[in-house]
């Protein structure tokens, strides 16, 4: 009994608080009588492309009036160039409660190029409306007053670019020219990175079409735009071949050219019937990278009669490849090329079976094939070995009688540097030496060296017994401590 008396007393309260609430609500949603007006953010503007991002024109309105009505608003935007009378209006639903548009650089220069087909660098005038419609069931309808304002449009640059000319990797072939990769945080921006040999080169904007295309300007950091044969023709010249990474700016109108010291690849593979993995494009044989010369890839092993390419990535054989000039050339030919998707599909061919060592070498674009004869004997040399520095009487090491390519020392080692010498006699002989100058034991690769220059040594920072195990062919080196 006492709880139904409470709710009972309690009832009148909460009605009078759901009429006060609704009371509220009513005047937060009365629009009031207050005319619709539209206003911009400015009234004139300059579209720059370097900005194309940014704010164009940002449009506002007032909320304008529901007649005391208590009902919702829906609000449509028409904008069109002045003196259309709105025939060709850009018309755009926007719903309700929204009381602004913004139109970014690109959208309104993308707008007055193509919906009106204006002039780039002409200013003209465009006039804005809002058309508000009251959801009160009559579709009560306010226009507002005209808005007008002055704008300039850009000629947007080119969103393709290539390389053309005897300096770039597909000559004067406008056909196949070479892309440049456009940037995808700054319009008009794009970049490139490959070899490039002594000769001339321009850059055009769409295949298969020598003009329009991009010359050298008032100097080598600046270029300009040709639109037509009768305009001078001034090309970029490379002096020496090398590697370069070419960044161009077409809305300031400036290139740089710089010879890179990055190879364009960080790994490569060998693929084809003649290597141990064959065709297995998924899972090649790589090559390894000469960790004091990143421009130069080897790859040493027993090879099968067939042939070969190196690939820049796996998992597909459309990529790009590193080919000989010309199919199936004498392998004391030293001449390499990238070739784009590998087409026309090139090849080095191995005809007699058995040890290489191939070496890749991207700043100089060589190739070098090898047929491998294991030296018969190598030595160790160095103030960390028994007989110390002398090259007339090295240390020698021990092979392996199942294995011509594999030789082991055991034995002591002091502090200090040591090398291996193929022959006795002559400092100014051939090597194997550490890939980097003062590896320690901890060292698996080693490398050989024709003339012992660069004069590389493996260093030995704790006196000992060890254990040193090399492997000619693969070049591999083993240094432990017992």
């Amino acid at each position: 009994m006492i709880a139904s008396s409470i709710i009972k007393n309690w009832l009148p309260l909460l009605a009078l608080a759901l009429v006060l609430g609704c009371r509220k609500d009513y005047k937060e949603i009365d629009k009031g009588s207050v005319p619709l007006q539209v206003s911009a953010n400015t009234n004139k503007v300059v579209l720059n492309q370097k900005n194309e991002s940014g704010d164009g024109i940002v449009i506002s309105w007032t909320s304008g009036s529901n007649h005391g009505t208590n009902a919702s608003i829906s609000y449509v935007l028409k904008l069109d160039v002045q003196g259309n009378n709105f025939s060709k209006a850009l018309t755009e639903d926007l719903g309700k409660a929204t009381l602004s548009k913004k139109y970014s650089v690109k959208e309104l220069n993308d707008l007055l190029l193509t919906k009106w087909g204006l002039a780039p660098g002409a200013e003209t005038a465009l006039q804005a409306k809002v058309i508000a419609t009251v959801d009160d069931g009559a579709g009560t309808k306010d226009s507002s007053a005209l808005f007008s304002f002055l704008v300039t449009p850009y000629k947007p640059v080119s969103t393709t670019l290539y390389l053309l000319g005897d300096a770039t990797p597909n000559g004067w072939d406008a056909g196949n020219a070479t892309a440049m990769t456009a940037d995808p945080a700054q319009a008009g921006l794009f970049h490139w990175q490959g070899l490039m040999a002594p000769g001339e080169f321009k850059l055009i904007t769409t295949l298969g079409q020598f003009t329009p295309s991009y010359n050298k300007g008032a100097d080598a950091a600046h270029i300009v735009l040709r639109e037509n044969d009768n305009q001078p023709d001034d090309k970029l010249t490379i002096a020496k071949s090398g590697i370069y990474s070419v960044s161009v700016n077409l809305l300031d109108l400036t290139i740089e050219v710089m010879e890179s010291a990055e190879p364009p690849y960080k790994r490569l593979w060998v693929l084809g019937d003649a290597m141990p993995k064959g065709w297995d494009i998924q899972n090649p044989d790589e090559m390894r990278v000469d960790s004091s010369n990143l421009f130069a890839f080897t790859f040493n092993g027993i090879l099968k009669a067939g042939e070969f390419k190196i690939p820049v990535s796996t998992g597909n054989f459309n990529t790009d490849y590193y080919m000989p000039l010309t199919n199936n050339p004498a392998i004391t030919e030293t001449g390499l090329q990238l070739v784009m998707n590998g087409s026309p599909d090139l090849k080095w061919k191995i005809t007699n079976p058995g040890a290489y060592k191939i070496r890749l070498d991207l700043q100089a674009m060589t190739m070098n094939i090898k047929p491998f004869t294991p030296f018969a004997q190598v030595w160790m040399v160095g103030d960390a070995t028994p007989t110390g520095w002398n090259i007339d009487n090295p240390t020698p090491m021990v092979v392996d009688p199942a294995d011509p390519n594999v030789f082991k020392w055991s034995g002591p080692l002091k502090v200090g540097e040591l090398k291996l010498p193929v022959e006795t006699g002559d400092w100014g002989g051939d090597f194997f030496m550490p890939v980097l100058n003062a590896s320690g034991p901890g060292s698996t690769q080693m490398k050989f060296v024709p003339g012992g220059s660069p004069d590389f040594k493996w260093k030995i920072t704790e006196a000992g017994n060890y254990t040193i195990t090399i492997n000619q062919l693969y070049e591999t080196i083993s240094i432990q401590k017992q």
